[in-house]
C-alpha cells in the first residue's frame, strides 16, 4: 500500500453523453488519470475534494482520502 499526494484534479460533465468524470494527476507523475463517476459518486467526490486541504491516493486499493481534520 502506497499513499501518493494528488497534485491537481478537475471535474467534468458531458452534456451529450450525460457522463461525469474526474481527472487527477499524482504528485511527480507525468500523466493524468480519468475516472468515470455516477451522479451520486460525482456529488460525493466534489463535496469531499472541495472541502479538503490535501488529498491522498492509495494506489493498491485505488481509493482517495482527504487529510485528517483537527476538531476543536
Amino acid at each position: 500500500m502506497a499513499w501518493q499526494q494528488v497534485q491537481n484534479y478537475s471535474f467534468g460533465f458531458n452534456t451529450s453523453t450525460k457522463k461525469f468524470w474526474l481527472y487527477f494527476t499524482l504528485k511527480g507523475a507525468s500523466s493524468t488519470s480519468q475516472v468515470f463517476l455516477t451522479p451520486t459518486q460525482f456529488s460525493a467526490v466534489v463535496a469531499a475534494f472541495g472541502s479538503a486541504t490535501t488529498i491522498q491516493y492509495e494506489d493498491s486499493g485505488k481509493y482517495f482520502a482527504t487529510e485528517p481534520r483537527q476538531l476543536p
